[in-house]
């Protein structure tokens, strides 16, 4: 094999000048350079990019770590796409049945590695057993054994689960206290948990009738140790060639991960790719790379020739040289079903080589090959697939970050050496830019399905724990590249970004409103931010990313203060797509929107708000809605249109009746009973209003008429009272505020919002503070009252004391013994504060004789 002392090539730059004055200026960290290049697709001049991205193995649903990875590119996507003007073509793989994983979650995990083949072959076995054996319980106890013996340090014959769960307990106490961020310490936790939850089951099973025990069977405690159980024993005993029983596994899984793409608002791929639908063609991939030198057939497979391909003066490892020669992840890339191979026996050349092909063994899918019946390898699908779509070359490469080796790295050496042969004296280059995509964590711990620590998708949005804004907004919040943490703290600044832009858009909304759609048209005609991009990105200087001001002592207008975070945010998303800087700099412009001293005009208004439009708009914030759409402000901001005749209806007459209330003379009976006849005019314009809001308004009105009717002398307060009662209690509970302003102006109609929420909520815990402070200062004196009643003389009068001097201060103890002096100086300290307190109670309630 070749020295790894060699030096690494140079990354070559694609052909054409850097300063390309048709493209902009551009910088993408790119793995392949581990520094940030200047971004110059293959077709310039057409501005066009091809991009492929890693997908998904799909047995199971999506979680957020998955989210991360397909958000983050969803991001970036847009930004090419809609902000810089790319036409960008997207191709994603689905790895449906095979022993890898192309995906940042469980990558290089020979766990989850193997998992749609075995996985579907397990609930294959597993539906067959529970159909044909209802009584389980000798089975499970066995199950129990095997899983616990395979995977924790567990040696004992003894069957029964309750010894098992205590010897489980005690041997791994202190793993179990303790927070994990190493996967192998984090993968041997979960078989820990696995098997005490398994262990419970059966140990509840035990107690039951059998009729019980039948009814039992879709437990998910006691499925995990039965489906490997069963796979160990009868796994290869299915059917290799029906290859139903593995894709009706992948297909259902395929469609829901689709659908919950699409509920986080990313957008589908413009093509996607199935391994099992390219099968041919990757046998004439490996065929190819074979004729070329670089690829040699022993009896478990076909292999990639490492020491060929770099004796062919090519270099392997591009990506992450370091880690050539790590055999454990050397061994993670070939995966756990040919871990024998791996071993001394092994008839790989080299421990570098990777696997091309792979005859399978009984149970495992198989396809014919000129090599024997087999599977792909898992890095030769990627290269056939993004070959076949993208050809020999291709811009951007996107995966998670622990894709980058072996996987990727597998994928560059085989997909060069298919494009080129052996006596080239230049290596190919297949892909020039490489984007992975850092990981989510949670406590400091990597999201996996292999490792069982991970919410699912559908149930984070379903539960209300994320909306699909509020997650995109905290990746926004972070860097592409590099790891997030989800923290009480990141969760809180995600919250307050989005709830301040909301708010900016409501008032500015607002502010437009009584403009017609004429003078909105014009607005939007004159206005000079109607596109995102700065007037001139060409000339904006990269030195210091905003545009020089001559006089820095003079006022800057808010529209200076647009064009400069216009210009700022164009940079900061051509540096490598910072969008946290993006994302502070329309923060920033908002707080000097609010700050201005002077009320903006409808005019300064509408473009720093279309501008923020188009901005969450390409972010991928606000539905399907594009940067080119004219409506201000996203979803969710506006009351539906067939609620708001009522609403406005309802706060119009709480309007008038606050209006009179609050004035000099106060409002009359007759006021009263005329808005309320003025409120059925204005409520009937609404043919069919909500029923809700229907049933708050005739509350509403019997209040007042009863109000009205009363022998009540000033009913002023009691209106305001009601008025009050309506905003922040009826229409609170019907997720809607009325924001009263100043003046005589029209309350504003909000719906109501997370901020909002946690506003009141602070307040309701201020005032039950309040609350119960005062009670306990009511209670600390009541106490103190009482206590006053009792005489000094009689304190002390108990059978804990003897004797006692003339004033009543103990001398004696109950046996009759002398109290030291010390005891009896504290004593009289207590005596006298009980004096003066008894002294005080009878100058406030008199003797007590």
């Amino acid at each position: 094999m070749a020295s790894t002392s060699r030096q690494q090539p140079r990354w070559h730059q694609p052909d054409g000048p850097s300063d390309d004055s048709s493209l902009p200026p551009l910088k993408i960290w790119n793995s392949l350079t581990r520094t940030k290049s200047p971004f110059l697709p293959i077709n310039k001049n057409a501005k066009s990019v091809t991009w492929y991205a890693c997908g998904p193995t799909v047995y199971d649903d999506a979680h957020l770590g998955h989210a991360r990875t397909y958000l983050t590119s969803d991001i970036i996507r847009r930004i090419m796409g809609d902000y810089l003007n790319f036409d960008v073509r997207y191709v994603m793989n689905i790895t449906d049945v095979d022993d890898k994983v192309c995906g940042v979650w469980d990558a290089l995990k020979s766990w989850g590695q193997k998992q749609i083949i075995y996985r579907a072959r397990q609930q294959h076995l597993l539906l067959d057993f529970k159909h044909n054996n209802p009584h389980q319980l000798p089975t499970l106890k066995e199950a129990l054994l095997a899983y616990a013996s395979k995977n924790l340090r567990y040696s004992s014959s003894d069957l029964s689960p309750a010894a098992v769960h205590t010897s489980i307990s005690a041997s791994y106490a202190d793993l179990l206290e303790r927070n994990t961020k190493d996967d192998a310490e984090a993968k041997l936790k979960m078989h820990v948990k696995t098997t005490l939850a398994a262990a419970r089951a059966i140990t509840a099973l035990e107690a039951q009738t059998d009729a019980q025990v039948s009814s039992t069977q879709d437990s998910k405690e006691l499925d995990d140790i039965l489906m490997s159980y069963l796979d160990a024993r009868h796994g290869d005993s299915v059917d290799a060639k029906n290859h139903a029983i593995f894709t009706k596994l992948t297909k259902r899984h395929e469609d829901r991960f689709m659908e919950d793409m699409r509920a986080l608002n990313v957008r589908d791929p413009d093509d996607v790719t199935r391994v099992t639908e390219y099968v041919p063609r990757i046998v004439d991939f490996i065929s190819r790379i074979q004729g070329n030198g670089f690829a040699y057939q022993v009896p478990s497979g076909v292999y990639f020739d490492v020491a060929a391909f770099e004796r062919a003066n090519n270099h392997y490892a591009r990506l992450e040289p370091w880690n050539r020669h790590d055999e454990a992840k050397q061994a993670e890339g070939e995966g756990a079903i040919t871990e024998k191979e791996l071993g001394k026996n092994s008839d790989k050349r080299s421990s570098a080589d990777f696997a091309l092909w792979k005859i399978s063994k009984p149970g495992e899918p198989s396809w014919p090959s000129p090599w024997g019946e087999g599977r792909p390898g898992w890095h030769i699908e990627c290269s056939a697939m993004a070959s076949d779509k993208l050809g020999s070359q291709f811009d951007i490469h996107s995966g998670g970050i622990d894709l980058a080796f072996p996987h990727h790295d597998n994928e560059l050496a085989q997909s060069e050496a298919y494009w080129t042969n052996k006596d080239d004296q230049k290596q190919h280059q297949w892909v020039n830019y490489f984007m992975h995509m850092g990981h989510l964590s949670i406590a400091g711990a990597k999201m996996s399905k292999s490792l069982k620590n991970f919410t699912t998708i559908r149930e984070a949005l379903s539960q209300g724990a994320w909306t699909s804004r509020g997650l995109r907004i905290v990746l926004l919040l972070g860097g592409w590249r590099e790891g997030i943490e989800i923290t009480d703290d990141l969760v809180k600044a995600g919250s307050g970004w989005e709830d301040k832009v909301n708010n900016f858009f409501i008032r500015s909304k607002d502010l437009l409103g009584d403009s017609t759609e004429e003078k909105i048209e014009q607005l939007r005609i004159g206005g000079k931010a109607m596109h995102m991009l700065p007037e001139n990105p060409q000339t904006i200087s990269t030195a210091n990313g905003v545009t020089s001001q001559t006089n820095r002592d003079a006022p800057i207008s808010l529209d200076q203060t647009l064009e400069r975070i216009k210009s700022s945010s164009y940079l900061s998303l051509c540096d490598s797509f910072n969008t946290s800087a993006v994302m502070a700099s329309i923060s920033e412009l908002i707080t000097a929107y609010n700050a201005a001293e002077a009320p903006p005009s409808s005019q300064t208004t509408f473009n720093i708000a279309r501008w923020i439009t188009s901005m969450v708009n390409m972010f991928g914030l606000n539905g399907s809605a594009t940067p080119l759409d004219a409506t201000i402000g996203w979803s969710g901001l506006d009351i539906p249109d067939s609620a708001r005749p009522a609403l406005t209806a309802i706060s119009n007459l709480r309007d008038l009746l606050r209006k009179e209330a609050r004035s000099s003379s106060g409002i009359s009976r007759d006021e009263i009973d005329d808005a309320i006849s003025t409120s059925k005019d204005l409520f009937s314009v609404s043919s069919t209003p909500p029923q809700p809001f229907t049933d708050v308004l005739q509350s509403f009105r019997q209040r007042l008429s009863d109000l009205s009717s009363s022998s009540s002398p000033d009913i002023s307060k009691p209106v305001l009272s009601l008025c009050d009662t309506l905003r922040d209690t009826d229409l609170w509970h019907k997720g809607i505020y009325l924001e009263d302003r100043e003046g005589d102006r029209p309350a504003l109609i909000r719906l109501v919002t997370k901020e909002l929420l946690a506003t009141r909520q602070e307040k309701e815990e201020r005032e039950q503070a309040k609350a119960k402070a005062k009670a306990e200062r009511e209670a600390d004196a009541t106490a103190k009252a009482d206590k006053g009643k009792v005489s000094e003389k009689d304190m002390f009068r108990t059978e804990e004391f003897g004797a006692w001097d003339d004033d009543g201060v103990p001398t004696k103890d109950g046996k009759g013994e002398d109290l030291t002096k010390s005891r009896i100086k504290k004593l009289r300290k207590e005596w006298e504060r009980q004096k003066r307190l008894h002294e005080a109670w009878v100058k406030e309630h008199g003797s007590t004789s």
